[in-house]
């Protein structure tokens, strides 16, 4: 994935997924509001499981917009807190990382 029009492909995709995620969870909320009142405690529940999946895809799709802005800035692919080269095989299993492994794990 050396290629920096791949990497994009990649990042506008997972943004797109991301994008349509956020968009079936807060669908899905605004049909079952529309239901009866069955069941309160069953509806709080999955309201709060999917808000909590809702914030993590946020989350993760503010991450890939600003890979995307670290692409045409000419930056990505290197760390952010160190300035060295993320490395390769960090960068496939998370396209937006903007930390190196070692900063990663400092971090955590």
């Amino acid at each position: 994935m050396n290629n920096l029009s791949d990497i994009k492909k990649v990042l506008l995709m997972k943004q797109e997924e991301l994008q349509q995620r956020i968009s079936t969870t807060q669908s899905t909320e605004r049909e079952e509001t529309k239901g009866g009142e069955d069941d309160n405690a069953q509806l709080w529940e999955a309201s709060e499981i999917r808000d909590d999946l809702d914030d993590e895809a946020e989350a993760e799709l503010g991450e890939v917009n600003k890979a995307l802005a670290r692409l045409d800035a000419g930056q990505y692919g290197t760390c952010s807190s160190c300035g060295k080269p993320i490395g390769e095989t960090r960068l496939k299993a998370v396209p937006y990382a903007s930390l190196c492994m070692n900063c990663a794990e400092a971090e955590a």
